[in-house]
């Protein structure tokens, strides 16, 4: 799918949009909310590749090239139909004045917004280093909503794709804060903390009422502080054995107290903690900078944490 510059009216938005070309379905598609403004559209000179003598001649051979097509995408089936001139004689590949593309009469207005929706996916998905089985589950989680017909109507569908690859990336055991995804959401008009509070509530919508209607759990475990420590201590430059210390500790502090701090900040201010209490120049600003978390949380949920310092570090300590 092509996309681009070009730009028209979306009677669903009310104003001109960027429009993206499907290729695979002949529609012309507004790229935020996904309305087919187009059915149909051919372009009759972007496909074909002549890889042979570019001089011409009789031997030139045309084939036909596209990207890989997508395994979430089930109906928008492609066909070729080669018509001829009139002079059979001249009735080669070279002279061919046309090539009209049969689309599956299948394809719907769901399936050209699975398109769009899974462009935008991968396209977050590269921008936050998510691997493909994240990328491809966000996207099996978008088609489940769609088809559960829970998918959050409005003109900014970033935060229901940022919901997805949230969820997928818990399943995968590799979670990413709100914040973190909230960067990669393009809405003009609201801040990180909007972002943050429509990704979050999409994603809780996929972790109830999707697993309701399809009748069983999806298997998104509870995110805990520890699970951060491996990525954030990697993006602050911390070893593999201050890495494990960490770890520990948000273990130990899971098991034995109550906090009631997100996962993410406690796991910044054990960091913060540990930096404080070697030679490590790490400051809270540095920490904020890799978790997200706001200076002033990681000091207020250090001072929470002070109290507990033998809790956390006893271990350590005694070696």
């Amino acid at each position: 799918m092509d996309g681009g510059n070009n730009q028209s009216y979306c009677k669903d938005c009310r104003l001109a949009v960027t429009v993206a070309v499907d290729h695979a379905t002949g529609d012309t598609i507004c790229i935020d909310c996904g309305l087919v403004l187009e059915e149909r559209y051919v372009d009759e000179t972007s496909e074909w590749r002549t890889f042979s003598d570019s001089t011409g001649g009789e031997d030139r051979d045309p084939n036909r090239v596209g990207g890989r097509s997508d395994p979430f995408l089930t109906h928008a089936q492609l066909g070729t139909i080669v018509a001829y001139t009139a002079n059979k004689r001249q009735s080669n590949a070279t002279s061919l004045p046309r090539v009209h593309l049969d689309i599956g009469r299948e394809s719907s207005s769901q399936e050209n917004s699975l398109v769009v929706a899974f462009r935008a996916i991968s396209d977050m998905a590269e921008q936050l280093n998510l691997v493909a089985t994240i990328r491809d589950h966000a996207k099996e989680i978008f088609k489940k909503l769609e088809e559960a017909k829970l998918c959050p109507r409005g003109r900014n569908r970033d935060a229901t794709y940022a919901a997805c690859l949230h969820t997928a990336c818990r399943k995968e055991g590799k979670p990413r804060t709100y914040a973190e995804l909230a960067t990669v959401v393009r809405h003009a008009r609201a801040d990180a903390t909007k972002k943050k509070k429509e990704i979050g509530r999409v994603a809780n919508i996929i972790s109830e009422q999707l697993e309701e209607k399809a009748g069983h759990t999806m298997g998104i475990g509870v995110v805990r502080a520890a699970d951060y420590m491996g990525r954030f201590g990697s993006l602050l430059g911390m070893g593999k054995a201050e890495v494990r210390t960490a770890q520990r500790a948000a273990q130990r502090l899971d098991e034995q107290l109550d906090v009631r701090r997100n996962p993410e900040s406690i796991a910044a201010a054990i960091i913060y903690m540990m930096a404080q209490r070697s030679s490590a120049k790490t400051s809270a600003r540095d920490v904020s900078a890799v978790t997200n978390v706001a200076e002033v949380t990681i000091r207020e949920a250090c001072k929470e944490l002070t109290k507990h310092t033998e809790l956390l570090f006893s271990q350590e300590l005694a070696v």
